[in-house]
């Protein structure tokens, strides 16, 4: 009789082991590398006699928020890819990119990361609304709003970008490559545009 019920018991541990999910490949893990520019470390010291401009972390929608890459398929339908995922999400690396190539290229300009306490002449709102493989099209689609707001809260100007850029492969690599592209022009032209405001 014991030695019947030890045998249920082992018959029990070995099915509920045999329902385990099996361990698969970890997901790929992509990421936007810095974006080259002009070298000005020498202007990235902070100095009273500049204008501060905070960069605020770009907000952006649930899907964008998330680490997955994504792929259109339908004309309202979004898919992420399975084997691969960003390293952190596109609001966090978008954040952290500009504001390494605004600390560098905002010639004069103090550049901050939003964060309790810190206040400054500007602030840099980015609402990010699209980035994704067009599987039609084969290119990545991008929709991106930028504010810039004075230290009263009041709006100063705004820009908005709807483009697309041609992907080397149509893969998640691909994407990402595309996305590294577009990245610098995008940050290359915002730049431009916010010199004229932020300047003292």
């Amino acid at each position: 009789m014991i030695k019947r019920a030890i045998l249920v018991l082992v018959c029990a541990g070995l099915v509920g082991c045999g329902v385990l999910p099996e361990a698969g490949p970890a997901p790929v893990q992509l990421q936007l590398m810095s974006v080259p520019g002009i070298d000005r470390s020498s202007e990235t010291v902070w100095s009273t006699d500049r204008g501060t401009l905070i960069l605020e972390t770009p907000q952006a929608t649930t899907a964008l928020n998330s680490r997955a890459l994504w792929y259109q398929t339908g004309e309202h339908q979004l898919t992420p890819f399975r084997d691969h995922i960003w390293t952190e999400p596109l609001p966090l690396q978008i954040e952290r990119l500009a504001s390494e190539y605004f600390s560098a290229n905002l010639s004069g300009v103090n550049v901050l990361v939003d964060q309790p306490g810190v206040s400054g002449d500007f602030r840099l709102r980015i609402h990010l609304h699209q980035w994704h493989l067009d599987q039609t099209s084969q290119r990545l689609l991008v929709v991106i709003h930028a504010d810039l707001i004075r230290a009263d809260g009041q709006p100063l100007v705004s820009w908005q970008w709807q483009q697309s850029e041609a992907l080397p492969e149509v893969s998640p690599q691909g994407l990402a490559a595309a996305g590294q592209i577009w990245l610098q022009k995008w940050l290359t032209e915002l730049n431009e545009r916010l010199l004229p405001y932020v300047q003292r």
